[in-house]
């Protein structure tokens, strides 16, 4: 396999890397802007910090997948199926308790989950 040409990246898969990076990066200044102003109410500070801190990973591991899918990296594809999981089981959980937009989120993760399994874009990671 080494020297092979693995061809042009599909259309979608660009889509989704720009969309991923830019959501990366907006999560980030979402996480540097919670924490920072959590830290400016007395009492909030611990909670600020720690939501800070989970939307500046989320947002980095969005950069990493819009990365890595730009490039056709393996692990990305392997990353992006454990995310799109997770954010199913997270829509499902959020459906139990009663919140209508969860029908929107699992209904979007589903899509995703199933497109980036499509053979097409699988070869495009190698896997």
């Amino acid at each position: 396999m080494a020297g092979m040409s693995k061809g042009n990246r599909p259309i979608g898969i660009s889509a989704l890397a720009i969309l991923e990076i830019l959501g990366g990066v907006l999560a980030i200044i979402a996480g540097l802007f919670v924490a920072g102003l959590a830290n400016s109410i007395p009492g909030l500070s611990g909670l600020g910090s720690i939501l800070g801190i989970v939307f500046i990973i989320s947002g980095l591991f969005a950069f990493a997948v819009g990365y890595g899918f730009w490039t056709g990296a393996k692990w990305s594809w392997w990353l992006a199926i454990i995310i799109y999981a997770l954010g199913m089981i997270s829509s499902l959980a959020g459906i139990v308790v009663g919140s209508v937009f969860s029908v929107i989120g699992l209904i979007i993760e589903a899509i995703l989950l199933y497109y980036i399994t499509r053979p097409g874009v699988k070869s495009w990671f190698n896997v």
